[in-house]
């Protein structure tokens, strides 16, 4: 049989890459899950605002762009992030927003809910 070529073993290595990302996002979800729990049971939910964010998305090859990883480029798989806030006072925000936004907003909207 012939050698695998470049291109299958890039395209091998992202699904790989892909799969232990997968695999992380899962963990991660176990720990926020037990956060909450945790704050459900002290009875401090109600009270309590949960923000989840990100610093940068990822690429897995996705696009026509071979966005592969992060930090090199300006592509939506790189720069539309997660930006969840639950618990108290989210009630009051949009539920989606659209448009443009830098992180740099994030801190003033969480003193606006207070």
């Amino acid at each position: 049989a012939d050698p695998p070529s470049r291109s299958d073993k890039v395209k091998a290595a992202m699904e790989r890459d892909a799969s232990a990302y997968a695999r992380e996002l899962r963990c991660a979800d176990s720990y926020l899950q037990a956060v909450w729990q945790i704050l459900e049971r002290a009875g401090l939910l109600e009270d309590t605002t949960v923000l989840i964010s990100a610093d940068h998305g990822e690429g897995f090859m996705q696009s026509h762009h071979s966005d592969a990883g992060h930090g090199g480029a300006v592509y939506d798989t790189q720069v539309r992030i997660p930006l969840v806030i639950a618990g108290a006072g989210a009630d009051a925000l949009p539920a989606r927003v659209g448009g443009v936004w830098s992180e740099t907003a994030i801190a003033p909207t969480v003193l606006e809910m207070m």
